[in-house]
């Protein structure tokens, strides 16, 4: 998280294995259900995410070579009733994510 704070995320890696926020105490958050999986390559998820709201959500991480290294494409489509506050701030979530992955890459390739 932003702020610090631990975020425990399972992903169960096979096509219909669930990816949710583990809270504990059987307590938690379904993100969605993988509908493609490829490793190394590709993993598609749809469900509704990080929103708790009547919404048709899908995500797609795809890695491809280019040379000496690896590009890491995200891509998320959403539809359905997402307030608009929610929508203001998911830039903001979106960037630490996007950070936080750029991070763990570059201690990776040292």
């Amino acid at each position: 998280m932003p702020d610090g704070s631990s975020f425990p995320m399972v992903l169960e890696p096979w096509p219909g294995g669930r990816w949710f926020r583990d809270l504990g105490d059987n307590a938690g958050h379904w993100w969605g259900t993988v509908q493609v999986i490829k490793p190394p390559k590709l993993l598609e998820i749809s469900g509704p995410m990080f929103m708790s709201f009547p919404v048709a959500s899908h995500m797609q991480y795809r890695l491809t070579e280019q040379g000496e290294s690896t590009r890491l494409t995200i891509r998320h489509h959403a539809f359905g009733h997402i307030p608009q506050e929610h929508l203001d701030g998911v830039s903001h979530g979106w960037q630490h994510a996007l950070d936080r992955i750029r991070e763990i890459a570059a201690s990776r390739s040292k």
